[in-house]
């Protein structure tokens, strides 16, 4: 894939929104109770240093890891995040019934005074869709009717919806989200078909710039910024997820980090999430290789520096970090936390997360 890269300039003092990522992922045999206490200790921390916001991510049937589902997730975090934002990050809306998903979501923007943000993605896992009974042939289809469906339910006094699996003939509506019209919606994609569906939808894009190599992930982002200008949606906000490990000397982050990522991304690539990727962006790679590019893994100022280039490249609104991955030990995620917000943020101006 190859296109003319436009990207904005660098914009100096701008706010980049700072969200941390609870991974509530852990190895078979681990105590999910106890490292999800530590989860909830990532979330005071976050709050306590001024992020953004914190979001949770979504699989099913997601062995080698214990997935805890991010709805119960965020309904769990209302009372220790504050003011902060709890965001999907992605609820997979092409599986889940749109009269349960918006419900639920409503119910969570209502009880955290709305401060729900929704993150959406199609999903790829042939396990999950066989486990709904629903197959991938129409996915496409029934997750762009969920998403019509769900905006319908959060904003109409009544509705009528007719799709093979959702039926309402002019039902009354009560229940609805807190924030008019919905609560922020950001969509996943990976394809160049679906970037340029999520510009022409007027949808903000939830980018994934550690599933791509940088020079890709900038090929990617021109495809948005010119589908957005081609749709009338200039301007148009992204959010990039980076993964992110600071240490006090790049071996020493390396030490901590290769087991764990590595771990992830075979399961990445067992799942097939790679798979509408070219060649080039696939996982099946050894970690020294893999990370290239792809993870922001270092030292302080080195971290510090990526972040910067990436404001500076990409021009996000916002920022998602996920800063541990499964068999990680708290005493590690702690510490890269701590260095993250006492010798990376204040190096980076446009996040402002205080210490």
């Amino acid at each position: 894939m190859t296109c003319a890269l436009q990207l904005p300039a660098p914009r100096s003092g701008r706010k980049v929104a700072l969200t941390l990522g609870i991974s509530v992922q852990y190895p078979v045999g681990e105590d999910p109770a106890a490292r999800f206490e530590e989860q909830v200790e990532q979330a005071r921390f976050a709050r306590d240093h001024q992020f953004d916001g914190v979001s949770a991510t979504q699989h099913y049937l997601a062995h080698p890891f214990q997935y805890l589902h991010p709805l119960a997730t965020l309904a769990r975090l209302i009372p220790e995040t504050g003011d902060m934002q709890l965001a999907t990050g992605i609820s997979l809306a092409a599986l889940a019934h749109p009269v349960d998903l918006a419900e639920q979501l409503a119910s969570i923007d209502i009880m955290s005074g709305g401060r729900l943000s929704v993150g959406v993605g199609l999903g790829y896992r042939d396990v999950e869709f066989a486990a709904f009974g629903l197959g991938r042939t129409g996915r496409l289809q029934r997750y762009l009717d969920n998403l019509e469906l769900l905006r319908a339910l959060w904003t109409s006094e009544r509705v009528t919806f007719s799709a093979e699996h959702a039926r309402l003939d002019d039902v009354p509506i009560a229940l609805r989200p807190l924030q008019r019209p919905h609560p922020p919606l950001t969509m996943a994609a990976h394809s160049r078909t679906a970037i340029e569906r999520t510009a022409r939808m007027g949808i903000p894009w939830a980018a994934a710039a550690a599933h791509v190599q940088d020079d890709y992930f900038l090929e990617q982002v021109a495809i948005y910024r010119q589908a957005c200008r081609d749709h009338g949606h200039e301007g148009l906000p992204m959010t990039v997820g980076v993964e992110l490990y600071v240490a006090k000397t790049e071996d020493a982050a390396l030490d901590v980090v290769r087991r764990s990522l590595r771990v992830k991304y075979e399961a990445y690539r067992a799942w097939g999430q790679d798979s509408v990727l070219p060649e080039s962006q696939s996982f099946d790679k050894e970690f020294d290789d893999l990370r290239k590019g792809r993870f922001i893994i270092g030292d302080p100022q080195a971290c510090a520096r990526r972040l910067q280039d990436l404001i500076d490249t990409v021009g996000p609104a916002q920022i998602g970090l996920r800063m541990n991955w499964p068999g990680m030990s708290r005493a590690e995620i702690m510490s890269g936390l701590d260095l993250l917000v006492h010798e990376v943020l204040p190096r980076v101006p446009e996040l402002r997360a205080t210490n």
